[in-house]
């Protein structure tokens, strides 16, 4: 057995006595291995097996900032904390599959940074290009049907006000003037640290959010993931039928407008399975009360989630060739016609 492994960059070095001791310190058992994972942008996480199970351990947490600040600042608590509450409050008041146990060690003494271990979960997890490769067309049908059944069954979460939680005071707070005024200050902030946005951008931006703003905020304000999609979830088959049976990292979680958690999936299957963007969008509306607003605001969750890709994508250090020739309008009104047109 190694003695110490980097298992990703974020994580660098970890020796097994650094296991051990996490593993015996949560009453986990004695550490048996541990692998990296096969996914996750950000390296956080690793595979431990111990006598006791199969975990995840999650490290590293992420620098943070504010939606007014300019610069992200270093605070170990705020990520796993509120990772922590939502992934209590799913699994209590839901019957979304979240990994537990979920314990949330706060101190740095083994690591150099607080951690989280919770239950390894079992199926599979695909990513939007894989799946399409991996399995064919009816078993895809019924993974997407299972994605909008879990989707709504996360919304079952909801709470009295829209809000996150806060990074200064590491503690769930209410959005001052609501979610619609929220997601319009996000977008807000990532246009000002994208580079390159143009004067149409910006009015077909201001737009989406004045439409958003004139149809108000939802009735309920529930759970969101905000980064629900395959990549971040587990499905297996159960007796003929497709299911999710895992849902995991939950570091942008917040509560607000359901609707927002519907477009991060659905513009993936535009991209890389179309057939299965009506299934999915459908099967996650036809559960729901009907709500005529919910189109008025769509727009402004669409451009939300897709600026951020944009402002990834567009910078020169990560930047696409397939970005080159294309405003923001220009490409993120396909997925705002497409989205509208299903419902």
């Amino acid at each position: 057995m190694k003695d110490s492994t980097v298992y990703s960059e974020r994580l660098g070095i970890i020796r097994d006595e650094q296991f051990q001791a996490a593993m015996s310190r949560l009453g986990l058992g004695d550490f048996v291995r541990a692998e990296p994972t096969t996914s996750g942008l950000f390296g956080q996480n690793v595979f431990v097996t111990t006598t006791k199970g199969e975990y995840v351990l999650r490290g590293a947490p992420h620098w943070v900032k504010g939606i007014d600040d300019t610069e992200f600042r270093r605070d170990d608590r705020v990520q796993f904390t509120g990772e922590t509450y939502f992934a209590n409050a799913l699994h209590e008041r839901t019957g979304v599959p979240v990994p537990w146990p979920f314990l949330h060690e706060q101190t740095d003494d083994i690591f150099g940074w607080p951690f989280i271990v919770m239950a390894r979960m079992p199926g599979y997890c695909f990513d939007e290009r894989g799946i399409v490769k991996a399995i064919g067309e009816e078993d895809r049908r019924g993974i997407a049907r299972a994605l909008a059944i879990n989707l709504v069954e996360m919304q079952r979460l909801t709470s009295p006000f829209p809000g996150a939680f806060n990074p200064t005071t590491v503690a769930l707070e209410p959005f001052p003037n609501g979610y619609v005024d929220w997601a319009t200050r996000e977008i807000g902030a990532m246009i000002r640290s994208a580079h390159r946005v143009t004067e149409e951008d910006r009015s077909f931006i201001a737009a989406a959010a004045e439409r958003a703003r004139a149809a108000g905020d939802p009735a309920t304000y529930s759970f969101l993931h905000i980064d629900y999609k395959l990549n971040n979830l587990t499905v297996m088959q159960d007796g003929g039928s497709w299911r999710v049976t895992g849902l995991f990292d939950l570091h942008e979680a917040r509560y607000g407008d359901g609707a927002h958690d519907l477009v991060r999936q659905a513009c993936s299957y535009l991209d890389f399975d179309p057939p299965r963007a009506p299934e999915y969008v459908r099967g996650y509306l036809e559960r729901l009360p009907d709500d005529p607003a919910r189109r008025e605001r769509l727009p402004l969750y669409i451009l939300n989630d897709r600026m951020k890709f944009w402002q990834y994508f567009t910078d020169p250090a990560h930047s696409l060739p397939y970005f080159a020739d294309k405003t923001f309008a220009n490409w993120s009104a396909r997925y705002v016609d497409a989205i509208l047109n299903l419902l």
